[in-house]
């Protein structure tokens, strides 16, 4: 961040002496009223400002680490207290277990957890007295800056509070960056195989059989794509923190594409899985990492919107490809003859497809209650019944797709039954299979509608503070 404690308030010295001999009260206060032991946290902050927004999320994150560490050991929390100032934020927790076995816990916390050396986790038992780390199986802890035993460079002051505040905002912001670069990178695997699963998908391999292609089966795609989980996690990582202008962003991240398409061709001998969702996946991982690195909302909207702007300098590369001798790619040559610029199009446009049918649609099928796979199947033959395919059109050509899309706008005009639209996508995928036709670039969208549902409606809620217990000292 390039301004983290803008807008933030400045601590003074004798307001941080005061605070701490508050904080002392207040725990004399919690211990008379539980009875202890007593778990108090608080962020090791140097520097003028403790409370900024990067500060709140480690805060959560310290708080959420001590409720689950006593969750999963089978310790009961009695009560909760929290306190915001601009001092810095500070929790206590009530906890009914062995003094000692709650400080062996939360050394544990603080050694392991990514963001533990920033943990001020306190264990103080029923008079009062607090547990030091190093008879629990801690080690001294060590400076922030040169790992040194953090009382030498304290005592000799060796780093300043302006270098210690520096690394503290790295530290945070690295961990938040890595955290929301491997939910994302779980969203878009969970997207492929989500696609994968769909079942039936005319002329696509499913969980029944192979669709029009001899060269793939279920598990080569599954194998694909747990290969490309890195490269998500690597371009929406690389996105966060990118400094340049949407546009140029592709250029930045192509020599990842070109090692995530060398990933898929190791993984499946050479079987072009997912070459298409590289590209139009990868865009999406790369928008959702530049917002967030950039503090900006994440929305149907902003996602598509800056998908656009991402892509379209890929559109010379397809223009390219047109005018030159050798045509390389099937898009390439779908749209040397005729005139459609297939995902790249699409992407470069913002996603229309996605826009118009593919999240409206699939977000109101989930939230009606139909299953993913019903769900999933629904939006295919929507999407084939609108979407110009290039992958159909290279296979069969330009008669078969309009021959397809009336055939499906017909069947879709008079009939909405769940089970007859499955019925009718087992009979279409048979038909698929017999004329060797794989509308590769619909399964696509629907693995892109997934991915932006994931991203969009179901982000965890963001606690901002532990709940409070009623009755205690606050």
């Amino acid at each position: 961040m390039e301004h983290p404690f803008e807008g933030c308030r400045q601590v003074t010295l004798e307001e941080m002496l005061d605070a701490r001999e508050r904080r002392a009260l207040e725990q004399r206060a919690f211990l008379a009223h539980w009875g202890g032991p007593l778990i108090s946290f608080t962020l090791i902050i140097p520097g003028e400002y403790k409370v900024f927004p990067l500060a709140r999320r480690a805060f959560v994150e310290g708080t959420t680490g001590i409720e689950k560490q006593l969750h999963r050991h089978g310790i009961p929390i009695n009560g909760r207290w929290y306190r915001d100032a601009h001092t810095g934020e500070m929790a206590f927790f009530a906890a009914a277990g062995d003094t000692g076995l709650l400080k062996t816990l939360m050394v544990e916390l603080e050694d392991r957890h990514p963001l533990g050396r920033l943990f001020d986790i306190d264990v103080l038992d029923k008079n009062g007295v607090g547990l030091h780390r190093t008879c629990f199986g801690g080690r001294e802890r060590t400076c922030l800056i040169c790992g040194k035993p953090v009382w030498k460079c304290s005592r000799s002051r060796v780093h300043d509070a302006e270098e210690l505040a520096r690394r503290v905002v790295f530290i945070m912001e690295t961990y938040f960056q890595k955290q929301y670069a491997g939910i994302i990178a779980k969203h878009a695997l969970k997207a492929l195989l989500f696609e994968l699963g769909i079942t039936p998908k005319p002329g696509l391999v499913d969980r029944s059989n192979s669709g029009a292609h001899e060269d793939m089966d279920y598990f080569t795609f599954v194998n694909s794509a747990a290969a490309l989980v890195p490269y998500f996690y690597r371009v929406t990582l690389e996105s966060q923190g990118y400094q340049g202008e949407s546009e140029s962003l592709l250029a930045s991240l192509g020599f990842y594409g070109q090692e995530a398409e060398e990933t898929m061709n190791a993984e499946t001998g050479g079987v072009n899985t997912h070459k298409g969702l590289i590209f139009s996946l990868g865009i999406m991982c790369a928008a959702l990492g530049y917002l967030h690195g950039q503090g900006l909302p994440v929305t149907v909207d902003t996602v598509l919107a800056l998908c656009g702007r991402i892509a379209a300098p890929g559109l010379a590369k397809l223009d390219q490809g047109h005018t030159s001798a050798k045509v390389q790619t099937h898009g390439e040559k779908v749209y040397a003859v005729h005139g459609i610029r297939g995902i790249r199009g699409e992407a470069a446009a913002g996603f229309p497809s996605l826009a118009l049918y593919g999240y409206p649609l699939l977000s109101a099928l989930l939230n009606q209650g139909y299953s993913a796979n019903d769900a999933g199947v629904i939006l295919l033959l929507h999407l084939l019944a609108q979407v110009q395919d290039t992958n159909i059109l290279y296979r069969a050509g330009i008669n078969a797709l309009e021959e397809i899309q009336k055939q499906v706008q017909d069947f879709l005009a008079r009939e909405s039954d769940p089970e007859e639209l499955l019925a009718f996508a087992r009979d279409l995928d048979q038909d698929f299979i017999r004329r060797h036709i794989s509308p590769g670039g619909c399964a696509d969208l629907v693995a892109l509608s997934f991915m932006l549902y994931f991203c969009v409606e179901t982000t965890p809620e963001k606690k901002v503070h532990p709940d409070p217990t009623p009755g205690s000292p606050a």
